[in-house]
């Protein structure tokens, strides 16, 4: 094909007229499609709002469907549950006001190091016995689920990590 052919071409030999209009068309149209997507999305998350993770109840409650446990398993689910909760309330009481004065040992301008570490460890260390409890209080509930149940158990446990880990 010969330069007639193709166009004209302007001083630095790129064409000019219909097709550098055309390719400025398209990029203005594909412009137009991206940002509507984007508007689009923006406009759906703002009316969606962010997921809403289920909460403790609703987490137990599916736990409980998921395992098919029999009446006498899910009594003691529910104690479990029941002991699970006040254990868990009150490691929070006692450690935030660790927490919290350490925080507050932090703000000082000459705060003390060793008083700090002193309340991180003891939240640490709070937090520790509530560990070791809920161990304890699990391996317990464990013993009267069946094999399948059990390792249904530690499945959806280990899917909750791994969740709460990213």
């Amino acid at each position: 094909m010969s330069a007639a052919e193709a166009g004209p071409l302007g001083q630095s030999g790129a064409p000019t007229g219909w097709l550098s209009r055309r390719v400025l068309v398209i990029l203005l149209i594909v412009s137009a499609v991206l940002n509507s997507g984007f508007i689009a999305g923006a406009a759906w998350h703002r009316l969606q709002g962010p997921p809403q993770w289920p909460d403790l109840e609703q987490r137990y409650e599916r736990m409980a469907k998921e395992l098919n446990l029999e009446p006498q398993q899910r009594a003691g689910f529910g104690a479990y549950v029941a002991a699970m909760r006040t254990r868990t309330d009150k490691m929070h009481e006692q450690v935030a006001p660790l927490i919290g004065a350490a925080w507050e040992e932090i703000a000082k301008p000459h705060a003390d190091a060793a008083q700090i570490m002193r309340l991180f460890d003891e939240a640490a260390e709070k937090r520790r016995e509530f560990q070791r409890e809920a161990t304890a209080r699990t391996v317990d509930f464990l013993a009267i689920l069946s094999p399948d149940q059990r390792a249904k158990f530690v499945a959806i446990a280990r899917e909750r990590w791994a969740l709460r880990r990213r």
